[in-house]
């Protein structure tokens, strides 16, 4: 089976490159995530109807959101590369430099939007899918630590002193929400499921 986009980051070019492939990663936990709401939209009662018919419109939305991002990204760091090429000054490399930060972090909010649609998720879905789950808090919190380095990396050739320790701070602020809120739905879901985690 062909899967273009695994074709196309295999290949020896600059994209899409490692934002990409975290989002697409992010994008794959979402749709198993999807598959999950839809099973237990299809044995819901009327009154849970609603809650899993909400949810799925919003993993639906994010899932749509990443996919954006991950075409986003590959265009950013192709901006950025030219402008570093071509650029003779700080200025012309200054805008493309951000959206190369900035797409990234962009990416790192909405896998960590997924991770609290999956701490709804666990909260009422079947105890057979909770290691579902699981996997889709892995891909998620894979996605977000991939883009923080992705950041970093791009972060590393900011010269303003202010703009730099603003995205820093925001860096650090998304990833360690998102470690915590991770940690915390990953407790949540491993109590229910009554595993324990070596």
């Amino acid at each position: 089976m062909s899967d273009s986009f695994l074709e196309a980051i295999a290949r020896p070019e600059p994209v899409p490159g490692g934002g990409a492939a975290a989002a697409h990663g992010a994008c794959v936990g979402l749709a198993l995530l999807e598959k999950i709401v839809l099973v237990e939209l299809r044995r819901s009662d009327i009154p849970s109807e609603s809650r899993w018919q909400n949810l799925h419109e919003e993993v639906r939305r994010s899932s749509s959101t990443l996919l954006q991002l991950r075409d986003e990204d590959g265009e950013a760091y192709v901006r950025f590369a030219r402008a570093k090429t071509f650029g003779k000054s700080a200025d012309v490399i200054l805008e493309p430099l951000k959206q190369a930060i900035e797409c990234p972090i962009k990416i790192m909010e909405e896998a960590h939007k997924g991770l609290r649609l999956v701490a709804r998720a666990a909260k009422h879905c079947k105890g057979h899918l909770l290691a579902d789950l699981l996997v889709v808090c892995e891909l998620l919190q894979a996605a977000i630590h991939g883009t923080y380095g992705i950041a970093q990396a791009n972060l590393a050739v900011m010269r303003d002193p202010a703009l730099h320790s603003r995205y820093q701070n925001k860096l650090d602020q998304v990833q360690g929400e998102s470690r915590e809120l991770f940690r915390s739905v990953e407790r949540d879901i491993l109590a229910r499921a009554k595993i324990s985690k070596e």
